[in-house]
């Protein structure tokens, strides 16, 4: 079993409209200029290609195709060997191998897990994995089964 989900990748409606509304900005714009028979100054050619550039972006992050791949990933993965989670395209990737873990304990989008020395692993889901808590938590469940560890919900949250 293996749950791999990319966090950037995010097909959006509203995106895709607000891009689309600026490209139809720009065509209003420029065909008023031509009607009232103005040149294009240089404020307007700057506002066209910033607004341009903008709607066409937000096209293609409306449609899935992320902006921010460019600079790194942002991911979940989680496997028979490992749990694995980069929340952000500049945070550091949080890795547990199921072999160190002794204990997991889960409050919804957070889970905490023991490792063999008794230190303390939190692993935080919040706003970006909120769409797979479920599955992420049905598949630690499976998982954790077959490696002999029991999910416990925790009813208050430990002082670290």
């Amino acid at each position: 079993m293996k749950f791999e989900k990319d966090l950037l990748v995010q097909k959006s409606v509203t995106k895709t409209i607000i891009g689309i509304l600026a490209l139809v900005l720009i065509l209003i714009w420029m065909g008023i200029k031509i009607y009232i028979e103005e040149g294009f100054e240089t404020f307007d050619r700057i506002y066209f290609a910033v607004l341009f550039l903008l709607g066409i972006l937000f096209i293609l992050e409306g449609r899935g195709i992320p902006f921010a791949k460019i600079f790194g990933k942002a991911f979940i993965i989680i496997d028979e060997e490992r749990i694995s989670m980069k929340r952000g395209v500049f945070q550091k990737e949080q890795t547990i191998y199921w072999n160190e873990i002794k204990q997991i304990e889960y409050k919804p989008n957070y889970f905490l897990f023991t490792k063999q020395n008794d230190s303390l692993f939190p692993f935080k889901l919040r706003q970006l994995a909120f769409r797979f808590n479920r599955e992420i938590l049905d598949l630690i469940k499976v998982i954790s089964k077959e490696k002999g560890l029991e999910v416990e919900r925790l009813n208050e949250f430990r002082k670290q």
